[in-house]
């Protein structure tokens, strides 16, 4: 979704075939859309909305029961969620990916 270039179903299929850590390690060395900045968080709800219609995975978001959700990571990522690493521990995440996770929890 991110991708701003040529060839997009070239590429789609190129990432649909790795590993979220490889897709992450490649998504850092493609071409941004220009609106990225403006968009990501309307898509990532998008994409989570999608994958939380799935039964299994909708009943296990819901039996977190109102509970706070963090994205906890150490790759210092404090958009998306809250990084603990040393570098980061006194800084508070955004936590973006959590505060979406309860909007459509709810």
């Amino acid at each position: 979704m991110k991708y701003d270039g040529n060839n997009k179903q070239k590429i789609h299929k190129i990432f649909s075939k790795l590993t979220p850590s490889e897709a992450k390690q490649l998504g850092k060395a493609i071409q941004l859309r220009s609106d990225w900045d403006s968009v990501k968080v309307s898509i990532m709800e998008e994409i989570l909305k999608e994958k939380f219609s799935i039964p299994d995975l909708k009943q296990l978001l819901i039996s977190t029961n109102g509970k706070d959700l963090v994205e906890g990571n150490t790759w210092h990522d404090n958009f998306w969620g809250n990084c603990t690493c040393d570098k980061c521990k006194n800084i508070e995440g955004q936590n973006i990916l959590g505060k979406l996770l309860k909007r459509i929890r709810k």
